[in-house]
């Protein structure tokens, strides 16, 4: 669970330091050969492509980019073995003050080729994108060093923007909106809208709530329950629903809940009571056992997937959190994973996409990467090296075309057959065959 989607991560600082403190020895992997290679070519700044490939399936931001660094390469450029421990590498990685050295930029996957492109190369900190046409991307992002450290991280304030990549512009949405601690947005096609969780102001004691804004940055508040703390929200594929997470006063004591309401705020419904404790453990790095968190629904809005907090005292640093399905109507769950830390689901006609986080002894045996479940099997989308936490997938979400095109089309077959209505009511008055009225009738019944 995280306050935010892709904003505050429970995992992601305390890990970080935990490795810094850590040193190993050992080879990670051995080379093949060890044939001269050209040193490689230094990536330029800005955002390096103007048009995302149709061939590509998944957005996701990481830290892989610091691997093609010279300070990560040995003589012969090939990525040093226990880079993790290597002096000049982990500057690039580690920051024992701040968790991470380098911002996470943003990337794209083939999940067929395995093919990797990066998109974006700036001062920014990405922490999540979402595709909203070929050439737009709905990110969330920190672009200043407000804590004034000298470096811009997911400790950063944040700001939910529109990056043009045409023209390499990031239009902020939400810097004059009065919100702090802006985190996991979700866009909508169907709606033009973004759902996320905020506060007013920066008193931490305040709520998070659930917000909507357009890309004319109208902002609408949808919770504004005093009692609780609102987050960890996503639309459903028809733009009807949105689930999300509520936390009850006071806070973290007692497990958050997956609760489900209308596009406008309405007909709240809490769909979990949270996880059980049976072993009666502390808190897992501050957060209670059986905490319900990122839920997202099914493509058909039957189903609701989630992670649940099942302990601490497994799998290393990082817990045990469960990836668990929900029907919404009988409430029946369904656990498909229980050995492994399944954080930030998100389910399309795809499957489920999700970071998987595997813990182990050896700092460099520390697994994190993109997941998929889908025909009842878990794939791995990231091989070693870019599987090593933190280098691994920090959020990832689906590129989904077919909202686009299917709106698109619904429009040019209304405009189809009203022009062939407006066409027979012009031949009328020349040619009365009533079959011209019935070709209308049934063309509008085939394309609506």
């Amino acid at each position: 669970m995280k306050f935010g989607r892709k904003n505050v991560r429970m995992f992601s600082l305390v890990g970080i330091l935990y490795l810094v403190l850590i040193a190993t020895t050992g080879c990670v992997e051995e080379k093949d050969s060890q044939m001269e290679k050209q040193p490689p070519t230094e990536i330029p700044k800005g955002i390096l492509i103007t048009k995302i490939p149709e061939s590509m399936d998944i957005i996701f931001s990481s830290i892989r980019h610091v691997l093609d660094d010279v300070a990560c390469l040995d003589e012969n450029y090939e990525l040093k073995d226990n880079f993790l421990n290597d002096p000049l590498c982990n500057k690039k990685i580690y920051n024992p003050d701040s968790g991470l050295a380098s911002p996470r930029q943003l990337f794209t996957l083939d999940m067929e080729t395995g093919n990797v492109i990066q998109i974006t190369n700036t001062e920014c900190c990405f922490i999540s994108g979402q595709v909203v046409d070929s050439t737009t991307i709905m990110c969330n992002a920190a672009c200043a060093d407000t804590d004034s450290d000298e470096l811009i991280t997911e400790r950063d304030k944040t700001e939910l923007y529109l990056l043009d990549l045409t023209t390499g512009k990031m239009n902020c949405l939400t810097c004059r909106c009065g919100l702090d601690a802006i985190n996991n947005p979700d866009y909508s096609c169907i709606n033009k809208k973004i759902v996320f969780s905020a506060r007013k102001g920066t008193d931490i004691s305040v709520p998070h709530h659930i917000y909507t804004i357009d890309f004319e940055k109208n902002v609408t508040e949808l919770t504004d329950n005093g009692e609780y703390m609102d987050f960890d929200c996503a639309w459903s594929e028809d733009g009807l629903k949105i689930v999300f997470n509520r936390l009850p006063l006071p806070w973290l004591e007692k497990p958050s809940q997956v609760w489900m309401m209308d596009s406008d705020g309405n007909n709240l419904e809490k769909i979990t009571d949270g996880g059980t404790n049976p072993d009666n453990e502390g808190p897992q790095r501050g957060y209670p056992i059986g905490i319900d968190a990122d839920p997202d629904l099914s493509p058909d809005s039957k189903k609701i997937v989630f992670s649940r907090l099942k302990t601490g005292k497994e799998n290393g640093l990082f817990g045990i959190y469960e990836l668990v399905t929900i029907d919404v109507d009988t409430k029946e769950e369904h656990i498909l994973d229980s050995n492994y830390a399944n954080m930030v689901p998100e389910w399309k006609s795809k499957g489920i996409l999700f970071i998987r986080q595997i813990g182990a002894p050896n700092p460099v045996d520390l697994k994190q990467s993109l997941y998929v479940y889908r025909d009842g099997e878990f794939v791995e989308l990231e091989k070693f090296p870019y599987n090593v936490f933190p280098i691994g997938a920090y959020g990832g979400s689906w590129i989904e075309r077919e909202c686009a095109n299917k709106f698109d089309w619904k429009w040019i077959s209304f405009v189809m057959v009203f022009m062939l209505l407006c066409f027979r009511c012009y031949l009328y008055y020349f040619i009365k065959n009533v079959w011209f009225l019935g070709l209308a009738i049934v063309v509008l019944g085939v394309l609506l």
